[in-house]
């Protein structure tokens, strides 16, 4: 559990102000000592608190960070003035300078341990300025021990990721439409499958498909980075089938991309990578066509 320790006089606010911009009622004087909290965290310079116990009837305060200090600890929360002690045995056994009287409080605990009837515990701090002592064993019967799992400053959660139409990739398993085929990559499984309506039949079609998306990143850099839409990529049979695909065109194993690069017509496209690229080569009149067949090849769908 987080223990709020006060290092010096201080005042609870209600808001991460200065305490003379508030009214009185929206403050609370506190002296050096320890408090147990359910929640914190850091606020412009305050820390803002959610007390294990009320303040005038209050749990949510601010208090200045230069004031105090938070502690990952154990509570003990000392329900009525007792005696704390150097031995386990009874204070009409002990003489004064082996036990000392402390009031109802809260102390942040370090470790602690069980001892029959009483509990050794070592405090974080000492608990008077008479005594240096961190060590003390006190009759159980008198107190509480929080013994809330730490808790740990809240984080901004981060924004969730929309992966867009999940669904599953034979080898690769699930993948989202809005997932980088590659790792921080400009081309998505969705322009590769159709917003996820061509999933590919077998791995060896998933293989191809990321391999030409390493190449894709290449011509893409080629040609200045420039956006690229793809307007055809990977086609089961039956669909290459309804739009006119040859019996053998590359769409079939994922390595054919259709696509239109912003600002260059598709014959630039051509004459840019005419030279270099070593597999197959075509332009249209809207698009063009780029595969990783193994040999070089050049048409005009015109």
């Amino acid at each position: 559990m987080a223990t709020l320790v006060v290092t010096t006089d201080t005042v609870f606010k209600t808001k991460p102000v200065q305490s003379s911009e508030l009214p009185d009622s929206e403050k609370h004087p506190v002296s050096q000592g320890e408090f147990g909290l359910k929640s914190y965290q850091e606020e412009k310079g305050h820390f803002k608190v959610t007390l294990a116990n009320p303040l005038s009837d209050r749990t949510e305060w601010y208090v200045f960070k230069g004031h105090a200090e938070v502690l990952n600890t154990s509570t003990l929360v000392v329900t009525q003035d007792t005696i704390f002690k150097t031995k386990p045995l009874q204070a009409k056994d002990l003489p004064d300078s082996e036990k000392l009287p402390v009031s109802q409080r809260e102390l942040a605990v370090k470790i602690f341990q069980e001892r029959g009837v009483h509990l050794l515990v070592t405090l974080i701090n000492p608990i008077d300025n008479d005594s240096n002592r961190l060590d003390w064993y006190v009759y159980e019967g008198h107190i509480d021990l929080l013994k809330i799992a730490t808790y740990s400053p809240p984080m901004d959660e981060p924004e969730p990721v929309n992966r867009g139409i999940l669904f599953r990739l034979p080898g690769r398993g699930q993948v989202g439409t809005d997932d980088s085929i590659i790792p921080n990559g400009n081309f998505t499984w969705g322009e590769a499958t159709k917003n996820g309506t061509r999933i590919p039949v077998n791995e060896l079609i998933v293989n191809n498909i990321i391999a030409m998306t390493r190449r894709m990143e290449e011509v893409r850099e080629r040609l200045g980075n420039r956006s690229t839409i793809i307007t055809s990529w990977y086609r089961p049979p039956h669909v290459n089938r309804a739009v006119g695909g040859a019996s053998r065109s590359t769409h079939l194993q994922g390595h054919g991309v259709d696509f239109v690069v912003s600002g260059l017509t598709p014959r630039d496209v051509q004459r840019q990578l005419d030279s270099w690229w070593p597999g197959g080569l075509g332009y249209g009149r809207t698009f063009t066509h780029l595969d990783n067949r193994g040999y070089r090849a050049r048409w005009n769908y015109n």
